[in-house]
């Protein structure tokens, strides 16, 4: 199913008074477009070639990664929950602000992958140049589990080589590109010159993206890692849910826990949440 072709049942709208706006997938609790009051230009990036509809991944947006990042352990890439279709719990718009809550409970698809009892919320607030998403797990399981996750965030940037991260100084990363060697960022600024996959440790500062005429304050909560990555050209080729050169118009920055999973009692209920601010 083609961008032009999705389903409008799927598709959950948020307006706030204010003009800002956003848009969200019931399959896969998945932001697809988020607004700014008083701007034109959408911030998120969706591919041109992405699939939509009933157990699509949705290149692009912010995807939801439980219970397990990337392809590091058994499960599918990513885990279990951004392909399957969450239910919405609460809408509320009003003058202030939009927000939607969406929840996932383990099922037959679910524990016949991961055979643990829990709860997930997505809940999605946009307010002026704010956009506000926070991602929960519930335990409700008799035994402990652990966990990594992520919420994918796809910027849309006008040119990822003229654009650069603000606030990775310091911080210990690993490279996917450099058989997951680790170093420590010595740069004050990290330029996007091709390919990048990286895996930042304790990002707890603010990061910032800055174009030429843009700026984007990235901060999270509860996550203690920072994802970046780009394909590059090379890394496009053989994505078909790309188009040619869409890798010069997006770049990830993902709020993620990943070094370290995260445990849960039986009961215990975690939340992590990236809040971006468009400030230019």
């Amino acid at each position: 199913m083609s961008v032009a072709d999705r389903d409008a049942n799927d598709v959950i709208p948020i307006v706030c008074g204010d003009g800002a706006r956003a848009e969200l997938h019931r399959n896969g609790a998945h932001l697809t477009s988020w607004v700014p009051a008083g701007a034109r230009e959408d911030r998120l990036f969706v591919s041109r070639n992405s699939a939509f509809g009933a157990g699509a991944s949705v290149r692009g947006g912010v995807p939801v990664v439980f219970p397990q990042f990337a392809s590091d352990g058994p499960l599918p890439k990513h885990g279990l929950v951004r392909t399957i279709p969450w239910t919405v719990v609460r809408i509320d718009e009003n003058a202030d602000f939009a927000r939607a809550e969406l929840e996932i409970m383990d099922n037959d698809v679910t524990r016949a992958i991961w055979p643990f009892a829990f709860r997930a919320e997505l809940a999605v607030q946009i307010e002026g140049n704010a956009l506000d998403v926070a991602l929960s797990v519930e335990n409700r399981h008799d035994t402990p589990f652990s966990f990594t996750a992520a919420l994918h965030t796809y910027f849309r940037v006008r040119d990822a080589s003229s654009t650069q991260i603000v606030g990775l100084h310091g911080l210990r990363y690993r490279d996917k590109l450099e058989g997951n060697a680790e170093s420590d960022e010595r740069g004050d600024s990290l330029a996007i010159t091709g390919e990048i996959d990286r895996v930042y440790y304790n990002a707890i500062a603010p990061l910032e993206i800055r174009e030429a005429d843009r700026r984007v304050r990235v901060e999270q909560r509860g996550f203690r890692d920072v994802v970046v990555w780009n394909p590059g050209d090379n890394g496009l080729r053989g994505k078909a849910d790309f188009a040619a050169g869409e890798e010069r118009e997006m770049l990830c920055i993902e709020a993620a826990v990943v070094r370290e999973p995260v445990v849960l009692a039986p009961g215990e209920r975690w939340t992590g949440s990236q809040i971006i601010t468009a400030t230019r």
